[in-house]
């Protein structure tokens, strides 16, 4: 799918009758980006949900916010402070909108479950609840690039997300198909050398390995990096 239709898709959430409301909401709270993913159409597994959650809610809404350019640029040869608490922020922010969403939703009479921004279960394999980026992918927002994150075709990885399930009757967007191109901007960037050509064989555990020098040497006290977040800032 090229930038054009991707465009597309993601607008065409937007002008949805039947998601008017939802756009309404996510736009007054500060979402940046947003999509409706049809969850029967997609691989419970990968999402990462069990049955019991999957059957209650039909859709789920991804929506993203940016990571400042300005703080991306202060990444040099791994994570800074300024990175750490911006990167606290956006999250923060991410669940404040997942928690008032979702109380709106069921203001509404519908049912809605806010997820976290960024709660790992298995930090080896970087898994959380639910894959963010998986329901990113299936609600049109972008595709999964070689960097193993969400790729916007604007944004790039540059955009943090967070997803709420819901039984409010939406129409669902199309999912996004890979659009990287030839690009490898984020395998030079890798002090892990964990990325690679193709998506599928990044080397998690050689990310995690690198996460946890960095938590270690660099007093963080979280494992983040962000080098190939900046190395994929998107075109604007």
């Amino acid at each position: 799918m090229n930038e054009k239709s991707m465009s597309s898709s993601i607008r065409n959430s937007e002008l949805k009758t039947q998601n008017l409301p939802l756009v309404a909401l996510l736009k007054e709270m500060g979402a940046d980006v947003f999509g409706i993913a049809d969850m029967a159409r997609y691989d419970r597994e990968i999402l990462g949900l069990g049955d019991d959650i999957s059957a209650k809610y039909p859709f789920a809404i991804s929506f993203g916010l940016l990571v400042s350019r300005g703080v991306l640029k202060t990444l040099t040869d791994g994570p800074t402070l300024f990175y750490l608490h911006h990167y606290r922020q956006v999250n923060y922010r991410l669940d404040m909108i997942a928690y008032l969403l979702a109380k709106k939703l069921e203001g509404m009479g519908y049912d809605a479950l806010p997820l976290a921004a960024s709660q790992m279960v298995d930090w080896q394999n970087q898994k959380g609840h639910i894959s963010h980026k998986h329901i990113g992918q299936a609600a049109g927002i972008g595709w999964i690039g070689r960097n193993n994150l969400l790729v916007h075709p604007r944004y790039g990885s540059r955009v943090r997300y967070n997803t709420i399930l819901t039984n409010m009757p939406l129409a669902p967007d199309e999912p996004a198909e890979f659009g990287c191109g030839w690009c490898t901007a984020c395998m030079s960037s890798c002090p892990a050398s964990a990325i690679r050509e193709e998506p599928a064989d990044f080397d998690h555990r050689g990310c995690f390995a690198m996460l946890q020098v960095f938590k270690n040497k660099r007093n963080l006290g979280h494992h983040i990096c962000g080098l190939c977040v900046r190395a994929c800032g998107g075109k604007e």
